[in-house]
């Protein structure tokens, strides 16, 4: 488990190596997978099947695409550290958000898809 408040209930999932790959959920309808800082990854289901989840992806979530949430703005972002307490996440879009590439903003866990989410 994790020492941070709101993951109490949360149960970690681990690779053979011992590495955190993220967490599962409970709730109501079953079991959330989620990233290690707290972002579902899939819908719910039955524990099993969240685990397998999390074991199919593993780490591999850390360095896909992500968009970060900034007023109506979706920006394109990557994942630079990610933890139980939290990611930070910098902005990679030189396009329409030139003046703003390589800005790190610091996200407290859990981040919901609201605030971030995968491109």
């Amino acid at each position: 488990m994790t020492s941070t408040p709101y993951a109490d209930s949360w149960v970690s999932v681990r690779r053979e190596d011992g590495e955190l790959i993220g967490f599962v959920a409970p709730e109501p309808e079953g079991w959330r997978p989620l990233t290690v800082f707290g972002h579902p990854l899939a819908d719910v289901a039955d524990r099993a099947t969240a685990e397998d989840r999390l074991h199919a992806v593993g780490l591999g979530y850390l360095a896909g695409k992500w968009e970060l949430r900034d007023g109506e703005d979706w920006i394109s972002a990557q994942l630079v550290e990610a933890s139980p307490a939290g990611v930070t996440v910098q902005l990679v879009d030189f396009f329409d958000h030139a003046d703003r590439y390589g800005e790190r903003q610091r996200l407290a866990a859990p981040v919901g898809d609201d605030r971030l989410r995968p491109a």
